[in-house]
Formats: structure tokens, C-alpha cells, sequence
């Protein structure tokens, strides 16, 4: 597995110049723990709610981001595998990493995530080292991997899923590109994405469906557009757009929005249940780059 499967496309970033306490409060507002550090656009560093806070306090230290970051990150490449970020990420004394396509940061990936995913895979492969005689025994259940499996391809609408206790290979999920070309493989790269972020949302979800643009062609600027709408049963469905210079941070973008809003529906809608009043509405947001 990638960095870009598992990394989080919402960067927050801080000037080397800001105070500590400025950093506290934005970390406390955005609910992270995490800064990257920019100067004039450039990696300087990252700055994580340790750095900032008095040992054993919630005091938060004097003095400036510059002086309390950690200088040594360097950027981590989006194809890098999670073996080598957490070695990165060891070799550095850091508990986060800064993904760059070229200079530019597009994602954050923490040690939370990168032991986390490679504590499901060990887990996973444990599972299957297991003899044949214990498995066959052990009761059947839905594991977190299963929950995490990509979504499978489109279907013709006369065999579409009704929602309801499935897993995430059952959900169908369409995806077409317009002004430009997607492969295949990036075709597989956008279900198994959808899979890790909306698998767990699988039972509410009748179908998903994934349009890229390129709006400007060949005259290039911001133009990659991904929009991402989610049938949800019995509830409103749920339609996010992304837009970024770079396709595949428009298509993390899109995604990443896509969890947050159908998290926030069904939530919304388990603390109080939708009663019948005609055809729901569509809940639309959107996200620029």
C-alpha cells in the first residue's frame, strides 16, 4: 500500500514566523495535531502539539514556530510504501510526514495512520497463515478488512444493490472521465480509495458515482474537477466536488470530502431518524483547491 491510499489531503500550515500560541489555537480549531511549516511556500518543517505545549501541561511554550518545529522532515513522495514511511518517519524523530508532488504539499500522513494500516495488514496476512481447520470453525464476521475492500465496478441498473448489510465489493461505483483519458489502473486506484474511506458506510449505500474533467485542457491552471455523488438509502444524497492544478489531489480531495459529508448524514440522520415527508434532497458541498 501507498502513502496516497491513506494520507490526508487537508493540510494546515503555519508560517515560521507565527508565535506558539498562534499554533496552539489553529491546532485546537482544526482538531490536529499536526502543522506543516512553510516559508514563502517552501518545506521549512512541522510543528506537532508536543512541540508547543510545556512538558507534562496544556501551557503552551514562548517563543516562534521556527524555534520549536522539527527542521529535519523532508517531503515523502506519494508512491512511497508504508514501510519506508515509517522508517522516514523513525530516521527523522517526527510523528508525521509532508507529501509533495514535486514542491508542492499535498498531503499529511501520521504515525498513527502508517502503524495503524500496517497493523491491519499484518493482522490480515495472520488471518490467512492460519490453518484451514480454524478457520472453517471460527465463526464467520465482518472484519475491518472486508469493510476496507474496494468498491466493485458499475452495474446495469436493472441489478443495482438495494442498501443493507453488505460489504464494500457489493457497492457499485461509476467512474467516467470527461476532456481527458483515465486508465484503467486509475479506474482500481479511485474504487480502492473509495473502499478505505466509504467501505465502512457500505450498509447505507446503494451507489457512488465519480466524474474527473479537465475544464481548461491543454490551457492547464486549476482545472482538475472531481465530483462524487453517494445514494444513500432512505436518506439524502450526498454530492462533493474538489478542484486542484493536480488530478490526483482533486480526486483525494473529492474523496476525503465525500467521508466527511456522508459521516456528518448519517450521523445526523441515526440521532434522528427521517420521517417520510415526499423525495429527498440532494445535500451538496463542494471544496476549492
Amino acid at each position: 500500500m501507498r502513502l496516497r491510499e491513506i494520507m490526508s489531503t487537508k493540510v494546515v500550515t503555519i508560517g515560521p514566523d507565527e508565535t506558539a500560541s498562534v499554533a496552539r489555537r489553529r491546532m485546537q480549531r482544526e482538531h490536529i495535531r499536526h502543522l506543516v511549516v512553510l516559508d514563502d511556500g517552501r518545506l521549512v518543517g512541522v510543528l506537532s502539539a508536543r512541540d508547543v505545549l510545556l512538558p507534562g501541561s496544556s501551557a503552551v511554550r514562548e517563543g516562534i514556530v521556527e524555534d520549536l518545529m522539527t527542521a529535519r522532515v523532508k517531503g515523502v513522495r506519494p508512491d512511497m510504501t508504508l514501510d519506508q514511511a515509517a522508517d522516514s518517519m523513525k530516521e527523522a524523530q517526527s510523528g508525521c510526514l509532508p507529501v509533495l508532488e514535486g514542491a508542492r504539499v499535498v498531503g499529511i500522513v501520521t504515525a498513527t495512520d502508517v502503524l495503524d494500516e500496517l497493523g491491519r495488514e499484518s493482522a490480515a496476512a495472520s488471518r490467512r497463515s492460519r490453518p484451514r481447520i480454524q478457520a472453517a470453525r471460527a465463526r464467520p464476521r465482518r472484519h475491518d478488512t472486508a469493510r476496507r475492500a474496494p468498491l466493485g465496478a458499475a452495474k446495469p441498473r436493472a441489478v443495482k444493490r438495494q442498501a443493507g448489510r453488505t460489504a464494500g465489493p457489493e457497492v457499485p461505483a461509476h467512474v467516467r472521465l470527461l476532456g481527458a483519458e483515465l486508465e484503467e489502473g486509475d479506474r482500481d486506484y479511485i474504487r480502492r480509495k473509495l473502499g478505505m474511506k466509504l467501505g465502512k458506510f457500505a450498509d447505507a449505500i446503494e451507489r457512488v458515482s465519480v466524474r474527473v474533467e479537465d475544464v481548461n485542457g491543454p490551457r492547464g491552471g486549476v482545472d482538475q474537477v472531481c465530483r462524487i455523488k453517494v445514494v444513500l438509502s432512505g436518506m439524502p444524497s450526498v454530492v462533493f466536488e474538489a478542484k486542484d492544478a493536480s488530478r490526483n489531489a482533486a480526486i483525494d480531495g473529492a474523496i476525503a470530502g465525500t467521508e466527511r459529508a456522508v459521516r456528518r448524514s448519517i450521523g445526523r440522520t441515526r440521532a434522528k431518524p427521517i420521517t417520510p415527508s415526499g423525495r429527498a434532497k440532494r445535500v451538496r458541498v463542494s471544496a476549492r483547491g
